[in-house]
């Protein structure tokens, strides 16, 4: 059955808008008495039923709430390099929402790409929290990670138990923190080409350990998805 994100439950009822109303109306062609899943991106999952329909919002009935928790319990952030092609960020967006990242953090480096930076960044907002929304319906996630505004890498403030950088020129490995425990871990990735040593400096001065995944060199988006995959197998539900 189809999941749709609607706004807070008032009076037992809800309202699918914009983008949700129009996949349900427009592209699934559901109907007044068609029943569905609606989650609030708070943590709460319903059955609904379809009552009425505009061209914009999609009003629905809650039938139950299912009392369904696919969320991880570890608080994970990722903090992510910004890219030169926006669709590598999207793309690590998409990803690590599937795995269950909590929050992610867009970072201005240095090899950040000056193009980039310059755009509007409300609607690159509105874009990825779009992407995570999707990939949470899609993966049955009620929580949607927050996605926050971006800021410099000097800026980096964490207050996770572990939180690591991963580097393509040396490190340790996430084996080596496997006896750790923690209910919450930070990481982060650098953009196209990497950080620079003076940056790594700069983190490792924060409290990151630079982590190293192996002879192969990553891209940023795959560097994302495999560190968020790692941790939450190792301090996550993953596997």
């Amino acid at each position: 059955m189809r999941r749709f994100k609607i706004d807070r439950v008032k009076n037992g009822e809800a309202f699918l808008r914009g983008q949700e109303a129009r996949h349900a109306l427009k592209v699934l062609r559901l109907k007044k008495g068609d029943e569905i899943f609606v989650f609030d991106g708070e943590g709460r999952e319903y059955l609904a039923v379809i009552d009425a329909a505009s061209p914009t919002s999609v009003k629905v009935k809650i039938l139950e709430e299912t009392n369904v928790n696919r969320d991880s319990p570890l608080k994970s952030t990722l903090f992510m390099g910004i890219t030169n092609k926006v669709q590598k960020f999207e793309l690590a967006v998409q990803k690590v929402t599937e795995l269950g990242v909590t929050e992610i953090v867009p970072v201005i480096c240095k090899r950040s790409s000056t193009a980039q930076l310059v755009k509007n960044w409300d609607n690159k907002l509105r874009r990825w929290r779009e992407i995570s929304i999707n990939a949470a319906k899609q993966c049955g996630r009620n929580v949607l990670p927050e996605i926050r505004t971006p800021i410099r890498l000097e800026d980096v403030e964490v207050d996770s138990e572990l939180s690591f950088v991963l580097w393509e020129k040396g490190g340790k490995s996430f084996k080596d923190f496997q006896g750790y425990s923690a209910n919450s871990v930070s990481f982060l990735v650098g953009p196209e080409g990497g950080l620079e040593r003076e940056e790594i400096e700069v983190l490792e001065k924060k409290g990151f350990k630079p982590i190293y995944l192996g002879k192969r060199i990553l891209r940023a988006e795959t560097a994302a998805v495999a560190g968020m995959a790692i941790i939450q197998f190792i301090w996550g539900d993953l596997g």
